[in-house]
């Protein structure tokens, strides 16, 4: 049985993530494949909106549950749809400005592209049901979070992606 939030109230900026300024203009800066990790259930809705100019080369990239790639079996070159797969259509999009794109935690993996040239600013943003409870283990994933981005805040970068900022009530 999934809980999918109807008892709960409406959604609300997530009160234990913090909203990020990054800056994507190193060359490299971008992300690797990931899917964004579920601290709220029900689920939190991430967000990222391009602000400013995106004069960068970075792609967002994204691999659907839903379309796994036709294959090619040996024996009789047949082309099949294998649902236990683990290569997947990889679609892709580059942001604009004033461009959000919404995912579901726990959802679809997804990536960034490195930069090789330009500029990329975003905000990130996770948005939770109001009364929502924090998932089994997610309040230390929480806090090491709210510390990162405060660090991230005086200048530091962290494994090869934008340089984060993070705006504070």
């Amino acid at each position: 049985d999934v809980d999918r939030g109807e008892d709960l109230g409406k959604m609300v900026l997530a009160p234990d993530i913090p909203i990020e300024i990054r800056v994507y203009e190193k060359a490299g800066a971008g992300m690797e494949w990931h899917i964004d990790d579920i601290i709220y259930r029900p689920e939190q809705i991430e967000v990222v909106l391009t602000v400013m100019e995106n004069t960068s080369d970075c792609w967002t990239m994204w691999r659907p549950h839903d379309c796994p790639l036709a294959l090619t079996t040996e024996n009789n070159n047949e082309s099949t749809h294998d649902k236990n797969a683990k290569k997947y259509d990889i679609r892709s999009a580059q942001t604009t400005p004033n461009s959000a794109l919404i995912l579901k935690a726990g959802g679809v993996e997804h990536k960034v592209s490195p930069l090789t040239s330009g500029k990329r600013t975003i905000l990130k943003m996770a948005f939770a049901r109001q009364g929502a409870a924090m998932s089994a283990g997610m309040e230390d994933h929480a806090s090491q979070q709210q510390r990162t981005s405060r660090k991230r805040k005086n200048g530091k970068s962290h494994n090869n992606r934008g340089r984060r900022l993070t705006q504070q009530k």
